[in-house]
C-alpha cells in the first residue's frame, strides 16, 4: 500500500523541484560589429522567420523580469540595429525615441522568445523624421 502512494508522491515531489525555464530569448547582437545584424533581418519571402537564429540566447537568469528589445541608432550618419535583452521599463511605453545632438535612437520591447528579429519600418518611419526633424530644429 505504501508503494502505490510513495510512488505518485516522488513523482509530484520531482517534477516540483524541477526548473520551469522561465527566461526569454532573445537575439543578441549589434549591426555595428555584426553585419548579419542589420535590417531586413528576415528574407522577403519569409517575413516571420529571421535570415539566421546564430545571435537568439537566453537572456539572463538573475532574477529580473526580462523583455527583447530592438535599438534603431543613428549616429552621425551612421545606421546601426542593436537586438538585446532588456530589464529597466521606459516610462513611455513600449516604444519611445530620444533625439540628442550626436545621435538618434527608436527603441521598441516585446515579450515573446525572438519577438526583436521584426522590422520596426512600419512604425519608426514617422517616428525617425520627426525625431531628425527635431534635432534640425534645435540644432
Amino acid at each position: 500500500m505504501w508503494s502505490k502512494i510513495l510512488a505518485p508522491l516522488a513523482m509530484v515531489l520531482f517534477l516540483a523541484l524541477l526548473s520551469t525555464g522561465s527566461s526569454i530569448k532573445c537575439h543578441q547582437c549589434s549591426s555595428y560589429i555584426q553585419s548579419e545584424c542589420a535590417d531586413p533581418f528576415y528574407h522577403i519571402d519569409t517575413p516571420n522567420k529571421p535570415k539566421t537564429e546564430k545571435f537568439l540566447q537566453e537572456c539572463p537568469n538573475d532574477g529580473k523580469e526580462y523583455f527583447c528589445r530592438k535599438i534603431y541608432q543613428n549616429v552621425r550618419g551612421d545606421e546601426r540595429v542593436i537586438r538585446s535583452c532588456g530589464w529597466e521599463e521606459h516610462e513611455k511605453g513600449d516604444c519611445y525615441s530620444t533625439v540628442l545632438e550626436e545621435y538618434n535612437t527608436y527603441v521598441c520591447k516585446c515579450d515573446t522568445d525572438g519577438c526583436n528579429s521584426a522590422s520596426m519600418w512600419s512604425v519608426s518611419g514617422l517616428a525617425i523624421c520627426s525625431a531628425v526633424m527635431m534635432a534640425y530644429l534645435m540644432h
